[in-house]
C-alpha cells in the first residue's frame, strides 16, 4: 500500500534527496515539475498525487520499504515522539538507511517552517500595504478613528508600515511624520502579543515618534521619545526581526545626536547600528556615518563611508534618493577636499536624480552644491551669481543655517579675489540671519571673530571656511529646521 500522503512527504522527500546527493533543480527536473511548484511542494502549498510519489521512488530508486523508513522518520521527528509509530530495527536496511536521515529530517523541517514563515511574513506586508491605502487618502482624525475601532490595523506589519511613511514625509513635511509616528504609536500600544513583542513594537516606535520631532525641530521632545525607546528595547529587543531592523532605533537616535552637534555619540551608535543592522539597512547607515563626518569636517572619512556603501546601492538599494544622497554628499566631499574636477564630473547624476526624486529642497541643495563647483574649477563669478540666488532662497524659507553658509562660502570666493568691500556689504546685509542663530553662542564665536575681521580688512578665506565648520556643527535647536535635518533619516 502506497504510504499516506500527508504534511510529512514534502519533508522525507527533501531527506531522501539530501541523503542520495540530489540537488532539488535536478530533482524538479527528473520529477516532470518546475522548480517553483517543488518549492510550493515544500512548503506544503501544493500535494503530490500518488503517481507523482511512485515517480519520486524510481528516480531515487529507493525500494517501497526504504521510503517507509524515511515517512516513518520524518514522522517521529515531527511528532517527536514514538506512540503508535513502530522504528525499524536498528540493524536492519532499512533501520541504516533510517539513521541517515535524523539530521537531514531536522534541517528539513526548519526549512519548511523558515519557508512558511517567510510566505506569512510577505502576506503580512502586503495586508498592511492595503490597509496604508485604505488610509492614505483620509483625514487625520479618520485614520486615527480606524485604528481605534478596527483590530485588522492591529499588526507589527501595518506598524511598521506606518514608521516607514514617517520617513518618507519627513523630507516633505514634518507635520505629516510627526503624525504618522504617532499612529504608529497608538497602534503599537493596541497591538495584541507578548510582553516582549509589545516592548520591541513600542521600542521602534518611540524611536519614530522621536525622529519626526527632532525633524520638526523639537529636540527636547525627540529626546523624550528616544529616552522612551531606550526604556522598552531590552525588554523586547530582537523581537519579530522580519518586520523591524533591531538597529533602526540606533540610527535615528544618532540623526538626533548629530543635529544636537553631539558627533561622537551619534558615530559610536552608528557604529553600533553597522554591528546589527539587516544587511539591506547597511548602506542606510553608511550614508548617515557619512554625513556625520562631513558635518564634523572629516571628508576624507565621509568618502571612505561612502565608498563602503556605493556597491549595494549601485544594486538599487535605495532607490533614487539613496543614488542621490550618494553622489550628492561624494561631491560634497570632492569640494571640500579641492578636488573639483572630479566633483563636476559627478555632479550631472546629482541633478539628474535630484529632477527625478522631484522634490523642492533636494533641488535646493544641488543648486548649492552646483555652485559650490563652480567656485573650486575656476568660475567664481559665474558661482556668486548662483550662491545669492540660493542664499536668498534659503532665507525665504527661513533656514538661517543653511542661508549663512551659503553667504560664507560667498565671502570666502570674495576674499579669494580680494574683493574685501563686497565681503563687509554681504555680511552687514546678512548680520539678522546671524542673529537668528543666535550669535552669541560661545558654539559661534569663531563666526563672530570672522565678522570682526571683515569690518577690519583682516578676514581670510580661512577663517570663512571654519565659520562655515561651526554652523555646520551648530545643533538644530533653535531655529527652523535645515533640509539636511530630514535628508536622511
Amino acid at each position: 500500500m502506497a504510504p499516506t500522503i500527508g504534511p510529512v512527504l514534502p519533508s522525507a522527500l527533501k531527506a531522501l534527496c539530501s541523503v542520495l546527493g540530489w540537488n532539488q533543480g535536478k530533482f524538479a527536473r527528473a520529477l516532470g515539475v518546475s522548480r517553483t511548484t517543488l518549492y510550493r511542494i515544500e512548503t506544503g502549498l501544493s500535494e503530490l498525487s500518488e503517481e507523482q510519489v511512485e515517480r519520486a521512488k524510481a528516480i531515487l530508486e529507493v525500494t517501497p520499504e526504504e521510503f517507509e523508513a524515511a515517512v516513518q522518520w520524518v514522522t517521529l521527528v515531527f511528532n517527536r515522539l514514538n506512540a503508535g509509530i513502530v522504528p525499524p530495527a536498528a540493524d536492519s536496511r532499512r533501520g541504516r538507511l533510517a539513521r541517515q536521515f535524523e539530521a537531514v529530517v531536522r534541517d528539513a523541517r526548519a526549512f519548511l517552517e523558515s519557508k512558511i514563515r517567510e510566505i506569512e511574513v510577505e502576506e503580512a506586508k502586503e495586508e498592511a500595504e492595503q490597509l496604508w491605502q485604505e488610509l492614505a487618502t483620509r483625514s487625520q482624525k479618520e485614520r486615527l478613528l480606524r485604528v481605534e475601532t478596527c483590530d485588522e490595523f492591529l499588526t507589527p506589519a501595518f506598524i511598521a508600515r506606518l514608521c516607514d511613511e514617517s520617513v518618507n514625509a519627513a523630507p516633505k513635511r514634518a507635520s505629516d511624520s510627526a503624525e504618522l509616528a504617532d499612529l504608529a504609536l497608538k497602534v503599537a500600544e493596541r497591538a495584541p502579543g507578548t510582553e516582549a513583542q509589545r516592548a520591541g513594537r513600542l521600542n521602534q516606535a518611540w524611536a519614530f515618534v522621536g525622529n519626526s520631532r527632532r525633524v520638526s525641530n523639537a529636540l527636547g521632545e525627540s529626546d523624550l521619545a528616544f529616552s522612551s525607546s531606550r526604556q522598552v528595547r531590552l525588554q523586547g529587543e530582537g523581537e519579530e526581526p522580519e518586520f523591524f531592523d533591531p538597529a533602526r532605533p540606533l540610527d535615528l537616535e544618532a540623526s538626533l545626536r548629530r543635529d544636537q552637534g553631539r558627533f561622537a555619540e551619534a558615530l559610536d551608535l552608528l557604529e553600533q547600528a553597522l554591528q546589527g543592522c539587516w544587511p539591506s539597512a547597511r548602506s542606510r547607515v553608511l550614508l548617515l556615518q557619512a554625513a556625520c563626518f562631513e558635518q564634523e569636517g572629516q571628508p576624507e572619512r565621509a568618502l571612505a563611508a561612502l565608498g563602503d556603501a556605493q556597491p549595494a546601492i549601485e544594486r538599487g538599494e535605495g532607490g533614487p534618493r539613496f543614488r542621490w544622497m550618494l553622489n550628492f554628499s561624494v561631491v560634497k566631499s570632492l569640494v571640500h577636499l579641492g578636488r573639483g574636477a572630479e566633483a563636476e564630473a559627478r555632479l550631472p547624476e546629482v541633478r539628474t536624480l535630484a529632477t527625478e526624486i522631484g522634490n523642492d529642497l533636494d533641488r535646493l541643495r544641488t543648486r548649492f552644491l552646483g555652485a559650490e563647483v563652480l567656485g573650486v574649477t575656476g568660475f567664481p563669478t559665474l558661482a556668486l551669481k548662483d550662491l545669492e540666488s540660493v542664499r536668498l532662497e534659503f532665507a525665504a524659507l527661513s533656514l538661517w543655517a543653511d542661508s549663512a553658509i551659503v553667504g560664507l562660502d560667498e565671502a570666502a570666493i570674495l576674499l579669494g579675489e580680494g574683493r574685501n568691500a563686497e565681503v563687509r556689504a554681504l555680511t552687514q546685509h546678512m548680520r539678522p540671519i546671524f542673529d537668528a542663530l543666535g550669535l552669541e553662542r560661545e558654539s559661534l564665536a569663531n563666526v563672530r571673530l570672522f565678522l570682526e575681521a571683515v569690518e577690519r580688512d583682516a578676514a581670510t578665506v580661512a577663517m570663512a571656511r571654519e565659520a562655515v565648520r561651526c554652523i555646520c556643527r551648530l545643533p538644530r535647536g533653535g531655529h527652523p529646521p535645515s533640509p539636511r535635518s530630514a535628508i536622511l533619516t
